[in-house]
């Protein structure tokens, strides 16, 4: 398997992968579904669903690919990273892949299968699957590596949400509620290998997008939440004890993961003005003017260890667009200058949503909240009269509408907060 892939894109240019509007209709389309046929029906159902996303979806595997074989090939660059950083990224990759040349060609393939069912919810699609056509037989992999490849696509986006903002180290709770997973918990070097697999497919998965900008602190950071997931895992089987560690953890990460929309995971470090303190202070200051009555009397202290005090369990999904628009009032892919202002609407977004599922779980006090906003239109797609209707009744109406799932299996809440109001 891995020699006709290599050869398939050594020969293929990231330029046209970029720019090749019908993947699916070249040469190349075919030679990679050649080495993977069980994809063909899917594939198949995936174009007659939804094209657009089947084309972003083959775009994004197809140049993922092609890093991946660049940085094992010791060709790989990057115009934001430094060489420094190329080389222990390609390092990385390098002692993983020497352990099984498999598993990261494979996770690159299969990790986003799931898409045309739902967008959102891609990555259990993807992994139910597999696990339901066994689609990982033809390979010759031992139990072992088939369930990490299953585990790693089943919650390939929990290191990178993490970094965002947008999910909280306590959404470990999901894994210590899956069967599947808990049979990895029992090696301990099996479970760190999970985490370091996690980590270097974050790295690939990100830059299989052309637009993407990662700089030399996504290291230390990435780094950073793979020690702490290994500290919260290895506490297992004491269940308890390891959620209090991920709670523990989460608190102290609640200022960054606010700042995420400011997108200062994308952007700290990289000027000098650009600290964490910057972004925190831009947040603090937003709440001090806002002359809406639950701010009144409210510091940042009170409003972080009140209001927001439960805000751990959330975890939000594909949901930086609209927090970046409630902090500026536009999308904005771009560091914050000095004199940029915030406003409070974004705070005010997570204390109302965090009152509203501290309201609704009292009866299932340690459940995570997952966090779909349905009818949201894509990032490129979002204009200004969407923008201007945000305002503060309607963001209490979105939260005070949204509709509430428990579900029972896996002992979490859904919440679904119906964005198409705004349009009403």
């Amino acid at each position: 398997m891995l020699s006709p892939l290599e050869n398939l894109f050594n020969n293929t240019k990231l330029s046209w992968i970029d720019s090749t509007e019908d993947i699916d209709k070249s040469d190349e389309f075919n030679r990679l579904l050649l080495i993977f046929p069980n994809l063909k029906n899917i594939f198949k159902d995936a174009r007659e669903t939804n094209k657009d996303e089947f084309q972003r979806t083959l775009r994004h595997i197809f140049r993922s690919y092609k890093i991946f074989f660049l940085m094992i090939n010791g060709k790989f660059s990057h115009e934001t990273l430094s060489p420094r950083s190329i080389k222990i990224i390609q390092e990385k990759v390098l002692n993983l892949h020497s352990q099984n040349e498999l598993v990261i060609p494979i996770l690159l393939m299969y990790h986003d299968i799931g898409r045309y069912i739902d967008n959102k919810q891609h990555p259990y699609h993807s992994y139910h699957l597999i696990s339901k056509m066994n689609l990982l037989d033809p390979f010759e992999l031992s139990e072992v590596d088939k369930l990490l490849i299953q585990e790693i696509i089943h919650y390939h986006l929990l290191i990178a949400t993490i970094y965002t903002g947008e999910s909280t180290f306590y959404g470990i709770y999901s894994l210590f509620n899956d069967s599947e997973f808990n049979k990895l918990l029992n090696n301990e070097a099996t479970l760190e290998r999970f985490i370091d697999l996690l980590e270097v497919f974050t790295y690939i998965d990100i830059l299989g997008y052309y637009y993407t900008k990662i700089f030399d602190h996504y290291i230390k950071y990435y780094e950073e939440i793979n020690s702490k997931l290994k500290d919260i895992l290895i506490i297992w089987p004491n269940k308890d004890l390891a959620l209090n560690k991920a709670k523990e953890y989460s608190h102290k990460w609640l200022e960054w993961r606010l700042a995420g929309a400011l997108r200062i995971f994308q952007f700290v470090e990289t000027k000098p003005h650009l600290t964490k303190e910057f972004y925190y202070n831009k947040l603090a200051d937003s709440i001090k003017h806002s002359g809406i009555q639950i701010f009144n009397n409210l510091n940042w202290d009170s409003l972080k260890n009140h209001y927001l005090i439960h805000s751990y369990k959330i975890q939000l999904r594909y949901s930086l667009a609209l927090l970046m628009i409630l902090a500026f009032g536009s999308f904005q892919r771009m560091g914050l200058k000095i004199n940029t202002g915030v406003s409070y609407k974004l705070l005010l977004f997570w204390t109302l949503l965090s009152k509203e599922i501290t309201h609704r779980s009292k009866e299932n006090e340690k459940s995570i909240w997952n966090v779909f906003l349905e009818g949201m239109p894509h990032w490129s797609k979002i204009d200004t009269s969407f923008i201007k209707m945000l305002n503060d009744p309607t963001i209490e109406s979105l939260i005070s509408n949204s509709k509430v799932e428990y579900i029972t299996e896996k002992e979490e809440y859904n919440l679904y907060i119906d964005v198409k109001q705004v349009f009403k």
